[in-house]
């Protein structure tokens, strides 16, 4: 059916639409992946968050990475794969064969089209449950940042109290000869100091989840500053429990809000944060389509000649885009008038490539005329 339907040069162009399109992509996500693994790798070996939780957030950035770069990789794509057939005659030769400019929109379509719809349901569906997923897991590194983040041979802030372990473990899962501070307490005018040292302590997780440091042959001191009558008690083991940060509990943030939710608002920020997702595949698809037009170049020239150009349309559009939505968010335009004149200033442009590349309206008339009497 698909050989049936489409000719051998259809399949060629999408074959090499598809494969530029997709080394594009790999090339752009991995450069920026290797910087954050790098970052996170650091912050890991510093101790601001824990080990284990580096691959999930590589993954979550990666996914949030990937939604941004589909527009960018899918239009550098076709603007280099159309290049190279222009820079290799190819497509003087598709011309004099008979084949036009137009009758090329039917492979690109075959790539844009399925790259769009898996874009726009990327960010109305999918992102919504990553940004969920990237918050609980803030809120879960938050949480066991003050096991993770003490450092050995300081005194470290611990909540409301200070502590000092003398050395720790490669993993941070136990530290030795620890001395903890608490912070003065005044109960019936009456000044209470507490302190806690221990040989060893690690970190401790109940079947409820909370988190505690378990102090291990421990001793404790209670009592008033000043004074000597200090209560010393010597214990085997002792739980110190680390409070949830009850603050951060709510996951908030506009991107993890589900797309029906932000439809059925009023709110000028839901609002808002509705038209960036929409925007990001019609921005897509557009910019496929201004590809072809703007691909066009001459051997001598060289297949980079026009990505210069079609970087700086990029970055016009894309921070258009993000003006429309701050707008839109301090209700100085409304969200259908952020959709006509983005979008539509890029299907002006689209149109103008188009009639440049067919040698103005005047040639575009001429060649209907020909046509006609031919």
């Amino acid at each position: 059916m698909f050989k049936r339907s489409f000719s051998i040069i259809d399949r060629y162009v999408f074959k090499e639409l598809l494969l530029t399109w997709l080394a594009v992509a790999m090339v752009l996500l991995l450069i920026l992946l290797s910087a954050v693994l790098a970052r996170l790798l650091g912050d890991a070996a510093a101790g601001k968050i824990p080990n284990d939780a580096v691959w999930q957030l590589l993954m979550i950035t990666g996914m949030q990475y990937l939604v941004l770069l589909i527009p960018l990789s899918l239009y550098l794509g076709v603007l280099l794969s159309f290049s190279r057939l222009y820079k290799d005659n190819e497509m003087a030769a598709m011309g004099a064969c008979g084949i036009s400019m137009a009758s090329l929109y039917r492979p690109l379509l075959m790539v844009a089209i399925p790259t769009t719809a898996a874009l726009l349901y990327l960010t109305l569906l999918l992102m919504p449950w990553v940004s969920q997923q990237a918050e609980l897991l803030k809120i879960d590194i938050e949480s066991r940042s003050q096991l993770t983040g003490l450092s050995a041979g300081r005194f470290n802030e611990f909540g409301e109290s200070t502590i000092f372990p003398q050395r720790q473990s490669d993993d941070g899962e136990h530290m030795y000869n620890v001395f903890l501070h608490k912070d003065i307490v005044k109960e019936q005018n009456k000044l209470t100091e507490n302190i806690e040292s221990a040989d060893a302590t690690r970190r401790y997780k109940d079947e409820q989840g909370r988190h505690f440091i378990l102090f291990e042959s421990g001793r404790s001191y209670e009592g008033e500053p000043g004074h000597v009558d200090f209560k010393i008690t010597r214990y085997e083991k002792k739980g110190i429990y680390v409070p949830d940060n009850k603050s951060t509990r709510q996951v908030s943030r506009k991107g993890s809000i589900e797309v029906r939710e932000l439809w059925a608002s009023n709110r000028t920020d839901y609002q808002a944060e509705l038209y960036r997702r929409i925007s990001l595949p019609i921005a897509a698809f557009l910019l496929a389509i201004l590809a072809l037009p703007l691909s066009y170049t001459t051997p001598r020239k060289g297949r980079y000649s026009k990505l210069g150009l079609a970087i700086l349309i990029y970055l016009v559009y894309s921070n258009l885009l993000g003006v429309s939505e701050t707008w839109i968010e301090k209700q100085q335009i409304d969200v259908w008038l952020g959709f006509l004149w983005v979008h539509g200033l890029a299907a002006l442009l689209i149109v103008y490539w188009w009639l440049k590349r067919a040698g103005g309206i005047k040639q575009l008339m001429l060649k209907k005329k020909v046509a006609r009497h031919v």
